[in-house]
């Protein structure tokens, strides 16, 4: 007996109802949102520590260039939702999925700039690079002094957008002051959070991929490679890919723990490795959601907060060395904080440019 042919309808001749059932089920890719000072006005401020590596003159004839923050997007191919662009019927399903803000936003001396039209709380992760005051300047160890604002407050991590509605928020490794880092995550701001990403960001996407392969220091957690770790600022000038680790390589890959990248700005080795980022981090917040100034005060006991953060001791008779309300003598137990498990969670990814996927193959980090 002749078997029929079997047919196959065009999308267009497809009932409306399966049409809309199937761009419902587009994936939306993952993808980071967060806030940058421009690269060249943020490098014009910093000694030759870190050398000059973005031109002002694009930003003096580019109009465009003429802000005081931007909000990047990486992946960038993913800077728009394919279907947002195909026809009337797919913009229709998804576009009341996501926020559409302006090209530029301006609060009150600030303007801000969008790299995508689309943004959607449900599934982009907004990302904390670090804690940028309101001229784009990070205070750190590097910052010429004469150029400083003292009084400069921390931006708002998440302005011109609405924290209510936020589900996913990454943190990347704080590479100086984490008082301007802490508020401007605002952590009792954030109320429908679901998901926190640790975020470890790659070599320099400038650097000609070489080897970073190592057998790790031998548990010397200052230790580092050679190969430079790319700047939070670097971010927008690149173009990324969004890697998962999962915790079995936090926990045992040397390039997450004790052979970490070179930082150019020095980085406290104690909180260096990532598991130990992601310790310190949920005391942070722990701290945070128990009084507002928790980062004032772990500055201020930083040595002596770390050591009795890591150390092995679960004494119960422990005392927090933080001059908070309900740390110090009769205060919270270390078991209580260490074993927080808070509302969200906690998940790890690394950023980093395309030109090191196969070096990053090669050491297992990214599967081939």
């Amino acid at each position: 007996m002749e078997e029929v042919a079997a047919e196959f309808t065009l999308f267009p001749r497809l009932p409306a109802e399966l049409r809309i059932k199937i761009w419902e089920s587009v994936p939306r890719p993952t993808r980071v949102i967060g806030i940058l000072p421009p690269a060249a006005r943020w490098y014009r401020h910093y000694f030759r520590a870190i050398g000059t590596r973005a031109s002002i003159i694009a930003e003096e004839q580019d109009p465009l260039q003429r802000y005081n923050y931007r909000y990047i997007v990486q992946p960038k191919k993913h800077a728009i939702f394919p279907p947002l662009h195909v026809n009337r019927e797919a913009r229709a399903v998804w576009l009341p999925h996501f926020f559409q803000p302006s090209r530029f936003f301006q609060a009150s001396n600030l303007i801000i700039r969008f790299d995508t039209p689309f943004i959607s709380y449900d599934t982009d992760i907004f990302t904390i690079f670090d804690g940028w005051p309101s001229n784009g300047i990070p205070q750190d160890a590097f910052l010429n002094p004469l150029l400083a604002d003292t009084g400069d407050q921390p931006l708002d991590g998440f302005i011109a957008l609405d924290r209510n509605r936020i589900r996913n928020l990454a943190l990347c490794e704080i590479p100086g002051d984490i008082k301007g880092f802490t508020s401007a995550v605002s952590i009792r701001q954030l109320p429908n959070l679901q998901t926190l990403t640790i975020m470890a960001l790659g070599p320099d996407g400038k650097w000609k991929p070489e080897s970073l392969a190592s057998e790790g220091s031998g548990g010397d957690i200052a230790y580092s490679l050679p190969v430079l770790e790319m700047l939070a600022v670097d971010v927008q000038r690149i173009t990324a890919d969004i890697h998962d680790i999962p915790l079995e390589l936090v926990q045992n890959s040397p390039f997450l723990k004790d052979a970490r990248l070179r930082h150019a700005v020095a980085l406290s080795p104690s909180i260096r490795p990532l598991i130990r980022y992601k310790t310190f981090v949920l005391s942070l917040l722990w701290h945070e959601l128990r009084q507002p100034n928790a980062a004032e005060a772990i500055t201020a006991s930083w040595w002596d907060y770390t050591e009795y953060l890591f150390s092995n001791s679960m004494d119960d008779d422990e005392e927090c060395p933080l001059m908070l309300r309900g740390c110090g003598v009769h205060g919270h137990t270390k078991r209580e904080l260490v074993e927080w498990v808070p509302r969200f969670e906690v998940n790890y990814k690394l950023l980093c440019a395309v030109e090191w996927r196969d070096e990053l193959k090669n050491i297992g980090i990214v599967k081939p």
